[in-house]
């Protein structure tokens, strides 16, 4: 695989391997458990194997939306196991679309 570098985007600025696996990471809360679960966020590492890409906070929601890359479904167990009592959790397989019409037409 070929390595690849993202210097342009936060916590990214190593080598990845181009052709691992991209999720787009959806993770809702009650309001309620807003300190709960900034208690969590500010503690979480991520596991070896995954890669953070980039974070967004729905500003009209408690809603969290995370790209991550991995090729480790134990690395996806494992950083989605601290959220499990605190909301509910949705994990999406993506690709770029640009990519994926690329390769469509391939």
């Amino acid at each position: 695989m070929t390595p690849i570098v993202h210097p342009g985007v936060p916590g990214c600025g190593v080598e990845r391997e181009v052709g691992n696996m991209q999720f787009m990471s959806i993770f809702t809360w009650e309001p309620g458990k807003t300190g709960e679960v900034m208690e969590t966020r500010a503690a979480e590492k991520s596991p070896e194997g995954m890669i953070v890409i980039n974070e967004w906070i729905d500003l009209g929601s408690n809603t969290v939306f995370r790209l991550i890359e991995t090729d480790d479904p134990v690395a996806l167990l494992k950083a989605g196991h601290p959220w499990n009592d605190l909301g509910y959790k949705e994990m999406h397989p993506v690709m770029e679309a640009k990519e994926a019409l690329e390769r469509l037409k391939g």
